[in-house]
């Protein structure tokens, strides 16, 4: 029988399984064919604290959940792709086009062709696929332009024969985005996808391109992440998420001549006097970089420890600053990061996406997870009640990272 399509049901603790068998079985039916596709499983994360600093050389704490990119496919013995997309304003759209091209007036297809290109620096004559992409949770602000990227570059691997260290899926990423798609953000996104492990918080260093993993403590059973998708997507190239990078390389210049982004100023540099001295907004920014530095050193320390009281408060803290230091809130986002607060049973809260769009990110007591997310959501539709069957709350519970998908049966066949 036909796959049901796995979003109609509610976001739950864990939908891989239907994720898998609808994709299968729609890029059977698209394709006419009956042998099994290769699936690409690529999570989406979100990050605790770390907010707007992976692109000044600040260390990022990630988590990878149980949302994703899923990438069913076939592999082409010529240079082309075939792509089809079901996911949200996407749905059943299609597109083909020579590897190389670069251009579309398609955004969903841009950032296929995209990577299709940047992998052209690995083999001057690829091998293209045919297949169908699947996101389970679009423009939430937990990093599904990432996600896909990754997924369309294990498949070029795959078809291609070719093993990508995890090195060279992070850099290959950061050419699409920086590149390609003109965005000027840093390593974090994909970082935290090809690094993230099931069992702790990944603590993600920006300067040698590498992660330490804090084990989860013996009582994480007492907190649930619970995320609250706000409706509103999250899009970086049209927001001021660029003009906030060059006014943080602007302030690394003033506080120290040598340096080209805040993470290089020197110490003796950072001083409250010196950044004082800079134009209003600069200081702001140069504020919340440094503050959420070392925010993120505290948090490892305090996840390591099992203290949720105070890994909140550090969440609440790096909100915060993002709204004042950093300006980066929006009316929605802010509106349901105050909601947070009201809650007892929260820990703490920060925006995923910006603040721009997307997730706001809880920690939350695991007794009181059913009526956070229940008084969340009533309390922001009744604010934003257009986002009525859009807006959402789940858990987030723990993934792995990137992978190629075993298959042992399709309950749907």
């Amino acid at each position: 029988m036909d796959a049901t399509d796995p979003t109609t049901q509610a976001t739950s603790e864990n939908d891989l399984d239907h994720l898998v068998a609808y994709a299968i079985d729609k890029v059977k039916r698209l394709f006419g064919r009956e042998d099994e596709p290769s699936v690409v499983v690529s999570p989406y994360r979100f990050n605790p604290l770390g907010a707007h600093i992976d692109h000044q050389g600040g260390a990022v704490l990630a988590r990878t959940i149980n949302q994703y990119t899923i990438f069913a496919f076939y592999p082409l013995d010529t240079p082309r792709i075939v792509l089809h997309c079901d996911s949200g304003d996407s749905a059943d759209k299609a597109v083909a086009f020579d590897i190389g091209t670069t251009a579309s007036d398609q955004n969903w297809a841009r950032y296929a062709m995209a990577s299709a290109a940047s992998f052209l620096s690995f083999l001057p004559q690829v091998k293209g696929f045919s297949g169908l992409v699947y996101g389970s949770l679009l423009g939430a602000g937990l990093s599904s332009s990432a996600s896909v990227i990754l997924s369309y570059l294990a498949a070029l691997a795959s078809v291609n024969q070719l093993t990508l260290s995890t090195a060279e899926q992070i850099e290959l990423v950061r050419r699409v985005e920086n590149e390609h798609m003109g965005l000027n953000n840093g390593l974090q996104d994909q970082m935290s996808v090809v690094l993230g492990r099931e069992h702790a918080l990944s603590l993600l260093h920006m300067e040698s391109v590498s992660a330490t993993y804090i084990k989860d403590p013996d009582n994480i059973d007492e907190v649930s992440w619970v995320l609250c998708y706000s409706g509103f997507d999250r899009e970086l190239i049209s927001s001021g998420f660029n003009d906030r990078v060059r006014e943080c390389r602007e302030a690394a210049s003033l506080l120290d001549s040598n340096a080209g982004f805040l993470g290089e100023v020197r110490l003796e540099n950072r001083l409250e006097k010196n950044i004082e001295t800079l134009p209003a907004h600069l200081a702001r920014r140069a504020m919340h970089v440094f503050g959420e530095m070392d925010r993120v050193s505290k948090g490892a320390k305090a996840w390591a420890d099992g203290d949720w009281s105070l890994f909140g408060k550090l969440m609440n803290q790096s909100c915060q600053s993002s709204v004042v230091n950093y300006e980066c809130g929006s009316d929605p986002m802010v509106e349901l990061r105050n909601i947070a607060l009201t809650q007892a049973d929260v820990y703490g809260s920060r925006f995923s996406g910006g603040g721009y769009g997307g997730c706001l990110i809880m920690l939350v007591k695991k007794e009181g997870v059913e009526k956070v997310k229940t008084d969340v959501l009533d309390a922001f539709l009744a604010r934003y009640p257009e986002k009525r069957g859009v807006a959402k709350t789940f858990i987030g519970v723990a993934e792995k990272n990137v992978r190629l998908h075993s298959v042992s049966e399709n309950p749907f066949a």
